[in-house]
């Protein structure tokens, strides 16, 4: 497929969550095989995100019937690529009626496919779509001293170096519940490099350095098969992709349902929850399963917006309350001119901004789009100022940058600037960006929450995954297979 012709079809993506795009249809010919199991019950599963949507898969091959129940108007969770069509809305703020120049895919969640050897990346070459090795391509540079410092100088500075030793020892790690922070100042790093440290670490894992457990996360990244390469698709929206592999369940999708209480102490179980109509108003729903999966994000499961009855058992409880899921924030800049570098890959140890992305780099000519991710307790505060943050992100880079930021950041003939931004903190049924577990938590905690309850109740979801792989798209569809594959062994048990 040529990239010009994948390019025209980026805005017929899945705005209302179940429209398929037919060239992405047709890039996926497998086939199901012969159902494997007779089962006459039904499995519910809570949110229609890579988790959800994979699990359904399996399922279905398997011969089981599922429904799928999300909550928002739309089929991805936190994997979603900007479309034309897209309004605006509480989470979603355009600075300008003017798009970007960008002309190539912009991603407002997952922009990353991590592992060459990942599930994600074989789906994704099952798909026949190109990826673009960021690692072979590109390289990382740094805000260091105040100052833009390119790779190769940054590796002849001795705290860089002591910081890279730092962050590739992170899964070797046998001390106390200490914060990652705690640990960085116990290892004696010099102050002059936290920032990357916290750039590479604290919001690469959703929070930051002072928030998050050090041991929790070895714990986790001990347990990594896959490899660490860094890639993006070069020409496709991440959300038609994952659309595009699980085309045959996303017509099992019934969105703006609301989940809100899910009774499993009888034979069936009993589900149900506000069907969102038009006008904000809504009415209720009642839907019977004798299996559910729920792979809604953390945050909802903390706040109690899904009551259970019985209560949750207390591992889960306890696993819950060490857990967290903190704002986020991603911003889309585009600019006249690149004056960060072509060839450049991420830019790391801003303190507004701990990650920049050069968007473009392998994908396009004309590379003048940064994306900026915000984690954390940082991206707490973008969230309450808004589109009133773009003067304090073009104050740092032109700190950085001897003010080529807003020199040339792009404007509209109303001298509004042009920019993207998604604030996942006000994604209502979110509300974040990735679990994390705090210092006194531990890897076992997500194994705790995996554990399904009375042979009724499983779970799934990125914040479930053990296996070094939370905060990831791969670690969703790994804990939707492990769900799933729980099912169809009790089934035939």
């Amino acid at each position: 497929m040529k990239r010009r012709i994948a390019l025209k079809q980026i805005g017929l993506g899945v705005s209302a969550g179940l429209a398929l795009p037919s060239w992405l249809a047709a890039c996926s010919t497998e086939e199901s095989p012969d159902p494997q199991i007779k089962y006459d019950g039904v499995v519910a599963i809570i949110g229609a995100g890579a988790a959800g949507l994979y699990a359904a898969d399996i399922l279905q091959t398997n011969g089981v019937k599922v429904i799928i129940l999300e909550a928002s108007d739309r089929v991805g969770g936190r994997l979603r690529t900007l479309k034309p069509s897209d309004k605006p809305s509480q989470s979603l703020l355009f600075t300008s009626p003017s798009p970007l120049s960008s002309d190539f895919p912009i991603e407002l969640g997952a922009d990353q496919i991590i592992g060459s050897d990942s599930t994600w990346h074989k789906i994704l070459g099952q798909l026949q779509l190109a990826t673009v090795d960021l690692d072979s391509i590109a390289q990382d540079h740094y805000f260091l001293d105040n100052a833009f410092v390119d790779h190769n100088v940054a590796e002849l500075d001795s705290d860089f170096v002591a910081a890279k030793a730092f962050l590739e020892n992170l899964s070797n790690y046998t001390g106390g519940n200490l914060s990652v922070q705690q640990a960085i100042q116990a290892a004696g790093i010099n102050a002059r490099v936290h920032g990357i440290l916290n750039s590479w670490i604290g919001n690469r894992y959703g929070a930051n350095n002072e928030a998050l457990g050090i041991k929790p996360l070895a714990e986790g990244l001990s347990q990594l098969v896959r490899n660490k390469t860094r890639l993006l698709l070069k020409a496709n929206p991440m959300q038609d992709a994952l659309l595009s592999r699980f085309s045959n369940v996303v017509t099992a999708v019934q969105v703006n349902k609301a989940v809100k209480a899910i009774d499993y102490s009888e034979s069936k179980i009993v589900i149900s929850g506000d069907h969102i109509l038009t006008a904000g108003t809504s009415e209720p729903f009642v839907v019977e399963a004798d299996k559910v999966i729920i792979t809604v994000p953390v945050s909802i499961l903390k706040a109690g917006d899904i009551l259970f009855n019985p209560t949750l058992p207390s591992d889960k409880l306890v696993a819950l309350s060490n857990m967290e899921m903190e704002a986020s924030f991603r911003v889309l800049l585009d600019f006249k001119m690149n004056f960060w570098g072509e060839e450049s890959g991420f830019l790391y140890g801003g303190a507004e901004s701990p990650e920049y992305l050069n968007a473009g780099v392998g994908r396009s000519e004309g590379i003048k789009t940064l994306s900026l991710t915000v984690n954390g307790s940082k991206a707490a505060s973008f969230s309450s100022l808004g589109t009133d943050v773009l003067p304090l992100l073009l104050e740092e880079m032109d700190t950085f940058f001897q003010g080529k930021a807003t020199l040339n950041i792009r404007k509209d003939l109303n001298d509004n600037i042009i920019s993207v931004i998604q604030d996942w903190t006000k994604e209502k049924y979110i509300r974040g960006g990735i679990s994390y577990l705090k210092p006194e938590g531990s890897n076992q905690d997500r194994l705790n929450l995996a554990t399904p309850v009375s042979e009724k109740i499983y779970f799934a979801g990125e914040a479930t995954d053990g296996r070094g792989e939370s905060g990831t798209i791969n670690g969703a569809l790994l804990s939707g297979e492990r769900a799933a594959n729980e099912i169809v062994n009790s089934i035939k048990a």
